[in-house]
């Protein structure tokens, strides 16, 4: 039985102090179990970025963000689950970046 992508946990609105660490989650499920991407700013986010980090494990997607700078990291964040059945399905969240102590 072939399942769409549904996303069974969201992303969170988050506010991290500069240099801080912001992490955001996603889970989904179908079947297939479907691959969770992340973007920013509606583009994807390429694990070149040494400061952006995705862990995946038992179909729960964690970005990371470390450290965390303002002016370059305050935007909404968008996990897209897609497993080829359906459509995409996706999820956003936003980082607010505080500045100072």
């Amino acid at each position: 039985m072939l399942d769409p992508p549904e996303i069974i946990k969201k992303p969170v609105n988050q506010g991290v102090r500069v240099g801080g660490v912001a992490t955001f989650f996603c889970a989904a499920r179908g079947d297939p179990q479907p691959t969770v991407i992340w973007r920013k700013n509606s583009k994807k986010i390429m694990m070149t970025q040494s400061r952006y980090t995705v862990y995946d494990a038992n179909g729960v997607s964690m970005l990371r963000i470390e450290p965390v700078r303002a002016g370059r990291d305050d935007a909404p964040y968008e996990c897209v689950a897609e497993n080829g059945v359906g459509d995409a399905v996706s999820a956003e969240a936003t980082l607010t970046v505080y500045e100072g102590r």
